[in-house]
């Protein structure tokens, strides 16, 4: 029988309490893997927004710092997963950028955030057609200034592990 303040469940109290938690556990963790899902199906559908604006900056850097490389499209690597962009890279179509240096054609361009002695900024990794990192370009002068004191073997840390990127 049951009372008027409690109704019968054929549970005691202290089983009552925790299945009611168990629900409530699983309502929670419902809603993490739900908004998980939610910001890794907007973070996809973003990827070309992010890469025209990111190309768009960079471009604008390399602009004002007279170099006459600019980004071109996006280049999507098979088969892996870092924590950067790949571009094509394309000469500057203005007059007198021709003779400044040597371009190959399928040069590829990595952008992604170097960490140099405890802080992070903008760099870009140009990677030549036979697969080898030809230089870093820092995209910002804290990274100038940083770039000008990290010892050469850190360097070539990061030139190793771009290259064994496919792209």
């Amino acid at each position: 029988m049951s009372n008027e303040k409690t109704p019968f469940s054929g549970l005691s109290p202290d089983d009552a309490e925790k299945q009611f938690q168990a629900k409530d556990t699983a309502i929670f963790i419902g809603w993490v893997a739900a908004l998980i899902i939610l910001a890794a199906f907007f973070w996809v559908l973003t990827q070309p927004a992010r890469n025209r604006f990111l190309a768009i900056s960079v471009n604008r850097v390399l602009e004002q710092s007279g170099d006459f490389r600019r980004l071109g499209e996006p280049s999507v690597p098979a088969g892996n997963f870092w924590m950067g962009a790949w571009f094509t890279m394309t000469e500057a179509r203005q007059a007198g950028n021709m003779d400044r240096g040597q371009f190959l054609e399928g040069t590829k361009v990595f952008i992604f955030s170097f960490i140099g002695e405890g802080t992070f900024f903008p760099c870009a990794a140009v990677k030549t057609p036979d697969g080898k990192v030809q230089e870093f370009i820092p995209l910002n002068r804290h990274g100038e200034r940083r770039m000008q004191r990290i010892p050469p073997g850190i360097l070539k840390i990061y030139a190793n592990r771009i290259e064994r990127l496919e792209s």
